[in-house]
């Protein structure tokens, strides 16, 4: 039987399809191994959404390459970057058996098989389900791709030309799915998408993700509904309705507004009345926890706009707010934009913008400070020097690897994946502190 691994770099859009496709192997009689040294035949799953990642990519290839020249790995890479690439990946790495873009993922074991595929098979699109899937994680929580590709026209952004059209799974095929995780274990299920909010509206002929969710928060066994990537335009009122509805979905919403300036969001091609949606939002749902991303640095942003983002940040809107400098890709329409930014200004921004919201953060943690908050444990470890331990998690308000953890000393070992009650002390950086009773 042979073995293969599969690196999965990126969102966790990129994650969820990785865990197909593990599926998938596992189906056609792979043996799954997560040791590039032992397995016969490795996969890299790449993301190029921005510079930085397309660097991370092409260092892993590199580096699974150079298992292959000790051991004779065959190697395969998939996703965004030989959709980026196309046929330039064979002269880049001339060295790899194999690549497939992300409309044609599912075609990898053939390829691997030799039946009748050529070495390259590039569509858009992605894999946006499968009866086959093995969790890259032994917590109860995972995500919950709920649609592939994008039909905005954001300036900025090549997702549309690497993951092609908006296209939604059913409600029924999603449901079915979260129905499986939650048997098995599953506790917290995270929805993701390019744009969640969109949800539906290509195969219902409205938005539906207020429907959804209303069938979701259903399932026994799910205690926490989290979504991420929503789209400021497309929240309405039918959704804010179903987060009052239901106790699981959580009081939490990532929506990426990039910025807030109509000079900028004019370039970006984003919605001008972003400002009045946040405004919404609260209003309609004044203890949400909102997350978003900024972009700084973007070409024609001025001192004024930077003035203007910081003023509306500091107006509390946001409990966490991811910064990244612009980066210019070669392929999105934003690059031909004058007024191009000195990267080094742009991280002069970014730091503004960061050290402006870590103060509105700090001040509503400390405003809830001696509140009781449940918490996930994720992890558990022992100090050699006595004994203690220490203990991280999180809660409602926190999403996995973005938002910071609870974190606290025990006397004792607490399990993994279980849920427990804190009350909350302070802060250290974007980590809440805790104290508990005795266990």
């Amino acid at each position: 039987m042979q073995k293969v691994a599969v690196v999965a770099l990126g969102c966790p859009k990129n994650t969820v399809e990785a865990e197909y496709l593990l599926g998938i192997f596992r189906s056609k009689g792979f043996e799954i191994t997560n040791n590039i040294e032992e397995a016969d035949i490795s996969v890299i799953h790449t993301c190029s959404f921005i510079k930085t990642a397309k660097e991370e990519s092409e260092k892993a290839i590199r580096s699974v390459l150079s298992v292959k020249k000790k051991n004779g790995l065959r190697v395969y890479v998939s996703g965004c970057l030989p959709q980026l690439l196309q046929n330039k990946m064979s002269s880049m790495f001339p060295e790899i058996d194999g690549y497939v873009g992300t409309g044609t993922l599912k075609e990898l074991p053939q390829l691997i098989f030799n039946k009748g595929f050529d070495k390259s098979l590039l569509a858009p699109g992605g894999l946006n389900e499968s009866k086959y899937r093995v969790l890259s994680s032994s917590l109860p929580s995972t995500y919950l791709k709920i649609a592939e590709g994008c039909w905005h026209k954001c300036s900025f952004c090549i997702i549309p030309s690497l993951r092609g059209n908006y296209e939604s799974r059913s409600i029924k095929s999603l449901v079915d799915e979260a129905k499986s995780l939650a048997d098995n274990g599953i506790k917290e299920l995270i929805l993701i998408a390019q744009d969640t909010t969109s949800y539906g509206y290509d195969i219902y002929g409205a938005f539906a993700l207020d429907k959804l969710l209303s069938k979701l928060a259903k399932i026994n066994g799910l205690k926490w509904i989290r979504l991420l990537y929503a789209y400021p335009s497309s929240v309405n009122d039918s959704l804010i309705a179903v987060f009052k509805e239901h106790k699981n979905i959580c009081n939490y919403m990532d929506i990426p507004i990039q910025h807030i300036s109509k000079n900028v969001l004019s370039a970006m091609r984003r919605p001008l009345n972003t400002a009045s949606i946040i405004e919404k939002i609260k209003n309609k749902l004044p203890d949400i926890i909102l997350r978003t991303s900024i972009i700084t640095g973007f070409p024609g942003e001025n001192k004024s706009d930077i003035n203007e983002l910081i003023s509306f940040l500091e107006q509390g809107y946001f409990q966490y707010v991811g910064v990244f400098e612009y980066s210019n890709q070669k392929e999105a329409d934003s690059s031909k934009l004058k007024k191009q930014i000195k990267n080094s200004v742009a991280i002069e921004r970014k730091i503004l913008v960061e050290n402006a919201q870590y103060s509105v953060f700090k001040s509503k943690i400390d405003s809830i400070k001696g509140n009781n908050i449940e918490f996930i444990v994720e992890n558990c470890s022992q100090r050699a020097s006595d004994g203690k331990y220490n203990i991280t998690g999180r809660c409602y308000f926190q999403a996995p690897e973005i938002d910071g953890h609870v974190t606290f000393l025990s006397n004792n070992p607490l399990k993994s994946g279980e849920f427990y009650n804190g009350k909350i002390t302070g802060v250290k950086g974007y980590n809440i502190k805790v104290t508990i009773g005795e266990i």
